[in-house]
């Protein structure tokens, strides 16, 4: 039984480093806590997540495949609140916030996380 679980632990810690290129492996090396993260959704080349050790107040991180864009968002108004990001990217991000499941599932996994 043990076996079976650490095999599919190790199989989908592979199968995720696996689909990351060189330059994101290399930070996330020297990075080793900003991998301790819940991916919230896939928004063309940005992903939304959420730290499970971050810091209050409650917000989310939206960081794009070639890690130019490093930004953080308030779950509670959806506002912008640091790190590099276009304004085209913000409104996309503002889409995904502002839909039916956006701040919703933000909401929950921050209490997952956070209590």
């Amino acid at each position: 039984m043990a076996d079976d679980i650490l095999e599919r632990i190790v199989a989908d810690a592979l199968r995720i480093y696996l689909s990351y290129d060189d330059r994101t492996i290399e930070f996330l090396l020297n990075n080793p806590n900003y991998a301790d993260k819940k991916r919230i959704e896939t928004i063309e080349h940005l992903e939304v997540l959420i730290h499970s050790d971050d810091h209050l107040p409650p917000h989310f991180h939206v960081r794009s495949n070639d890690l130019k864009i490093n930004a953080k968002f308030s779950i509670e108004t959806g506002e912008h609140l640091s790190g590099p990001i276009r304004p085209k990217d913000v409104k996309k991000i503002n889409a995904f916030y502002q839909s039916i499941k956006g701040k919703t599932v933000l909401q929950t996994v921050w209490k997952k996380f956070h209590g």
